[in-house]
């Protein structure tokens, strides 16, 4: 195996990771919701204020959450799913766009927590369910994801990174990714 492509194949991975647990580079700015991200009236995503218009299921297959048609708004999948990336409760699929552009969606900690690694995120409401969103723009790769509150204890993570895309645009692919994503998780 090539050296150079191994290495490029796991900067993305790690990249998305760290934005998953609020450790990535600071980048200045306020993040700011795109549009169908509501904003909230609260700079924090507090347990007790967490809205769940109805508690969902996280027993999908995290695979499935983003099908083909879903992925086509952010350049449709280049290849197969990867489970288990950037992390374990999660998949991601690589898009069209540029090189290591992906989408993922998946399974992660309550709200609160992510909001807490996250503290630069906004909150948004999507479907009437809290979510937090958060961007960074990571090795020419902005990179938002949207962490929905669908149970207590657990949220629907979605994340979309496509290189050389601003915040905005990024982030209005993420909240159709993400609305698809809820759409698949069944009541609880």
């Amino acid at each position: 195996m090539n050296l150079t492509r191994s290495s490029r194949a796991l900067t993305l991975p790690i990249g998305l990771a760290s934005v998953l647990s609020g450790c990535a580079m600071a980048i200045p700015g306020e993040p700011i919701p795109a549009a169908g991200f509501q904003d909230s009236e609260r700079t924090s995503a507090p347990a007790a204020d967490v809205r769940i218009p109805q508690p969902r299921r996280t027993d999908v297959d995290p695979c499935a959450l983003l099908a083909p048609e879903d992925l086509a708004l952010a350049g449709g999948a280049t290849g197969p799913p990867r489970p288990g990336n950037p992390t374990p409760r999660t998949c991601s699929h690589p898009v069209g766009g540029g090189p290591q552009d992906a989408a993922a969606a998946g399974y992660h900690v309550p709200l609160a927590e992510a909001a807490a690694r996250q503290s630069r995120g906004v909150p948004v409401d999507i479907e009437g369910y809290s979510s937090w969103l958060y961007c960074e723009y990571i090795e020419a790769h902005q990179t938002c994801t949207a962490t929905t509150a669908v149970r207590r204890d657990q949220t629907l993570v979605t994340l979309l990174s496509k290189q050389g895309a601003t915040a905005a645009d990024t982030s209005d692919q993420l909240f159709r990714l993400t609305k698809a994503a809820l759409g698949r998780l069944p009541a609880a």
